[in-house]
């Protein structure tokens, strides 16, 4: 059966959440995370009206996932790309660049004119994007506040 890239809906959550956990423990991410968090946060991210989340299956089969959401900014909009990762499996075999390659021709063909990411440098995620035509603003930098109620 010939693979299929769709849009991730509310019937692939759980699957989803089960290949989300399955990459991201691994090497070199190492993540301990909960099922119902991830489920959460998948779920929460399908409710927002701008989402743009998509799957590559395989024989019904979910082997590859782009979490995103389109955004404006002062030149328009852009798609944030939140989280992207193929299954272990299947790692290396052009599965992530042909998912890259249906997202970018959507995008294109929606008026949505650039893909914003954020990644650790220096790992195998930054080699991939990079392979596939992304480049490092080197002006940006991320940074992160964790907020706390001051009594």
């Amino acid at each position: 059966m010939k693979p299929e890239i769709t849009f991730l809906t509310t019937d692939d959550i759980a699957q989803a959440t089960t290949l989300y956990i399955d990459v991201f423990s691994k090497a070199p991410w190492c993540e301990q995370n909960d099922y119902d968090d991830i489920f959460r946060y998948i779920t929460r991210l399908l409710q927002m009206n701008t989402n743009r989340c998509y799957v590559y299956k395989k024989s019904d089969h979910i082997i590859a996932m782009a979490l995103g959401y389109v955004k404006p900014w002062h030149l328009g909009v852009e798609y944030q790309l939140d989280n992207f990762f193929v299954d272990a499996n299947y790692q290396g075999q052009g599965v992530g660049t042909e998912l890259l390659a249906s997202i970018k021709n959507d995008l294109i063909k929606n008026d949505i004119p650039a893909i914003i990411l954020e990644t650790e440098s220096h790992t195998p995620a930054e080699k991939f994007y990079r392979h596939n035509g992304f480049d490092m603003l080197s002006a940006q930098r991320s940074l992160t506040l964790t907020c706390q109620l001051i009594s």
